[in-house]
């Protein structure tokens, strides 16, 4: 089988949001449809690895903010790179708590709803829905995975990385503030700008002529 032809099927891009008891849970999300009007019926897959789905197995609800093409790639990044088992996702990003249920503010639609069934396969989740409440957001054109997998993709990952080391950095700044790298031969303390593990390799200390291995944080 192609199954590169399944993704030419018209799918949304959407954070899908949950509750994992008074703490906030999400991920990302494509495969959701409206699949009846009366009631109105939501049907939603899930990864069956997805701790989003877990909690929403647990409380029955889920809320769904609607994608727009020109949203921060990092808010993809945020909630499609990471698990929430571990990682609070929605904590730097700005949203609204609506019926014990988080939306993104950044949104052309945001749809909450209670799970009516659920049906289990190998890979998947299928979750039907009823639709509680359905508010337009922002007057701008949906972000499909089709522009997703195009071209939005590359742009996401960057974004991710580029965090990613901007925190790891703050992080080891964080921890060795009031530190210094001492050479443990003459006892030079290097103050230079540059952070001393970004210093070349072949840098030596400017007084005894040692290099960076006889250094010693202290």
């Amino acid at each position: 089988m192609e199954l590169e032809a399944l993704y030419k099927l018209t799918h949304g891009l959407y954070v899908l949001g949950a509750m994992d008891g008074e703490r906030p849970v999400g991920s990302v999300v494509d495969a959701v449809m409206q699949v009846a009007n009366k009631p109105l019926v939501l049907a939603l897959s899930c990864n069956n690895q997805s701790y989003t789905k877990e909690c929403i197995e647990r409380n029955g609800k889920f809320s769904l903010s609607v994608l727009s093409k020109d949203i921060d790639p990092y808010i993809i990044a945020n909630f499609g790179f990471q698990t929430s088992r571990n990682v609070d996702k929605w904590q730097n990003m700005d949203y609204v708590m609506e019926d014990n249920l988080p939306y993104l503010k950044d949104n052309i639609a945001r749809v909450g709803c209670k799970v009516l069934q659920k049906v289990q396969y190998e890979s998947n989740t299928l979750f039907l829905a009823e639709v509680e409440n359905c508010v337009n957001g922002k007057d701008c054109e949906p972000l499909t995975y089709l522009d997703y997998r195009s071209y939005f993709k590359d742009e996401v990952i960057k974004k991710f990385n580029e965090v990613k080391q901007a925190k790891e950095k703050k992080m080891a700044e964080d921890k060795n503030e009031g530190k210094k790298w001492v050479c443990t031969v003459c006892g030079y303390v290097y103050d230079g700008e540059t952070p001393f593990e970004d210093l070349p390799e072949d840098w030596v200390c400017p007084l005894c002529g040692v290099d960076k291995s006889f250094f010693e944080l202290q």
